[in-house]
Order: C-alpha cells, then structure tokens, then sequence
C-alpha cells in the first residue's frame, strides 16, 4: 500500500510541484521586475532609502529583483548582501548580477542567521518576506543586531499592521505608508 503512494506521488504530484515551482522561479521575477518591482521602488525615492555608498541588505532577496537596483544605487562604494533560503534563487541573482556588470553583490545563504558583524548594515529591505517567516521576532531580533544604530528596516508586506507586535524593544515605527513599514532600531 505504502509503495502505491510513494509511487503516486512520485509519478503524479511530483511534476505539479516541479511546475509550480518553475512558476514561482520564473514568473514571477519577471512580473516583479516587469510592474510590481517598479511600483515598490518608488517607496524608495520618496523614503530617500537607499543612497550611495550604504550597506544595503535584502532579507529575501529571491532572485534579486530588488538586488541589482540596490546595488546600482548603492555604486561601488556600496554593497548589498542579497540573503535568501534557497540557493537555486541565490544562484539566479549571481547569474543576474554577473550578467549586469554589478560587482557589490554578495550572496548569503540561510533562513535566519545573517552572517554579518553587529551594527554593520544601513537599511535592511524586506519585501513580501514577513508575512512567511516562522519566527519572527527572532528574525527580528537578528536585523536589529546587524543594522547601525541610524539604520532603518524597511518591510514591505500585506502584514504591515501585524509588525509592531513584534517589535515591542527593538524597534520604533518611522513611517508608514499603506504597505510598507519604516523601523528605527532602539538602543
């Protein structure tokens, strides 16, 4: 009974999943890239968030349709660390990066930890990532350690609301602005 359902899986939900996720890989970092990756980069200019020569950190970076507009702003002065759970996204934004020219593009793997000194980072940008992370308040605890004492984590999400109940002595709201979130770290 239980080689039938391995097989039906194997056989069946199996080729669901590889498209699905080659949706997911593909779709949707070019409708990000295409229109909705544009629209939330306008958050930007009107936050003045992201300026040349910062550390600029993308906690969930995908396949870095935030990346590489960061890394062109931010000049070589400048560098963004482009985090993300999964390598085979990680591996796109390299490939991406390479292909732009774009030099100041470091890669992180990992789902929580982020490899990086105390107080090291100017902003911090999380996109549509908040809502799905399992523990939170330690991811958030984790980005207020790396980020400097005037830096700013900027968290864009449908969840925007939910944020401040978990922030409760680490950070303090700065902005807001229907999807997004501006947080000033506390000493």
């Amino acid at each position: 009974m239980f080689n039938r359902i391995e097989s039906f899986v194997e056989e069946n939900l199996n080729p669901l999943y590889r498209a699905h996720y080659a949706l997911w890989i593909y779709w949707w970092p070019v409708w990000r890239s295409a229109y909705s990756g544009s629209q939330i980069r306008k958050y930007w200019d009107k936050f003045g968030l992201v300026k040349p020569g910062q550390s600029f950190l993308d906690y969930g970076c995908g396949t870095g349709c935030f990346s590489l507009p960061a890394a062109k702003i931010v000049q070589n002065a400048g560098t963004v660390y482009a985090l993300d759970c999964f390598p085979r996204q990680l591996e796109i934004t390299k490939k991406r990066a390479h292909k732009a020219g774009l030099a100041n593009i470091v890669t992180m793997l990992s789902d929580e930890k982020v490899q990086l000194d105390d107080g090291s980072v100017d902003v911090v940008w999380m996109c549509d990532v908040f809502h799905e992370l399992m523990q939170k308040r330690q991811v958030l605890e984790e980005l207020h350690r790396v980020l400097k004492p005037s830096g700013i984590l900027a968290i864009y999400d449908d969840w925007t609301d939910k944020v401040p109940a978990f922030t409760e002595g680490l950070f303090v709201e700065d902005s807001r602005d229907r999807k997004i979130i501006l947080l000033k770290p506390i000493s």
